[in-house]
């Protein structure tokens, strides 16, 4: 079978570059201290994104060329523009320690962006990823400046949008097991129910985004390391009773029984 290593389809490419293009006016927002404006660009560029993964899955349109162009776009929109956006929004305040910690959030999207590429090819079902997602890491930072656009002033919220960052950054590149919810089946019937909850989800989005976003969001951020955590302590138990279920009684208790 040839591999397809040098076709370019039209609709998808058109959406990865689509997605640079609003990477590029979220870094140029920033310089223009329209901090708002630069995330809402970001959450655009996610928003291409995930057409262009629609439209290459459904028309069929997938080529090496193609999944080169949509990880190079990710790493700039992703990656680039977000940690420009934290520097200018937040960490400025800190000096050059703000320019560390704003190159942690972009180095640790590049590493997993590698790790994703070597890891899709034999990944057979997305509903679980390994780590958070780049997309995920960054929506949350730039739902986190929507709530809140005034930037930071002072050398504590600095301190705290650091540890935040290195939060994110080290979920990004561990091996945490992330269910993907934005994973919808597109030709899949629904009932009356799930319509009337999509309904409520768009209607939540509309009218509450900037709450709905931050929360959203934080909810994926924390749902890792929360289902990594009540894994380990399930599994414990679980390793306990079946030891206790294994080890010989006592003679002596069995001797009081009689």
């Amino acid at each position: 079978m040839k591999k397809k290593y040098g076709e370019i389809y039209l609709l998808p490419s058109f959406f990865s570059l689509s997605n640079v293009f609003f990477g590029y006016l979220s870094v140029i927002s920033c310089f223009h201290a329209r901090y708002s404006l630069a995330a809402f660009w970001i959450i655009m560029s996610a928003v291409m994104d995930g057409l262009d993964g629609i439209v290459a899955r459904s028309s069929g349109a997938q080529s090496e060329f193609g999944v080169q162009l949509d990880s190079l776009a990710d790493a700039f929109s992703f990656g680039g523009a977000p940690s420009v956006l934290l520097y200018f929004w937040g960490l400025h305040v800190a000096g050059s320690a703000g320019v560390f910690f704003s190159f942690i959030f972009l180095a640790s999207g590049v590493l997993r962006l590698a790790r994703y590429n070597i890891l899709q090819k034999p990944q057979k079902s997305r509903k679980f990823y390994i780590g958070l997602s780049v997309p995920c890491a960054s929506l949350f930072m730039a739902s986190l400046i929507l709530f809140h656009p005034q930037p930071l002033r002072t050398r504590s919220s600095a301190f705290l949008l650091a540890l935040a960052v290195i939060l994110i950054s080290f979920f990004m590149v561990s091996t945490i097991k992330y269910r993907n919810y934005l994973n919808f089946p597109l030709r899949q019937k629904i009932n009356i129910s799930t319509g009337l909850l999509l309904a409520i989800f768009i209607a939540t989005l509309i009218f509450f985004s900037r709450i709905f976003l931050l929360s959203f969001f934080t909810f994926i951020v924390l749902s890792g390391p929360v289902t990594f955590v009540f894994d380990e302590v399930r599994n414990k138990l679980r390793k306990r009773s079946e030891r206790r279920q294994v080890l010989p009684k006592d003679p002596a208790e069995e001797n009081k029984g009689n």
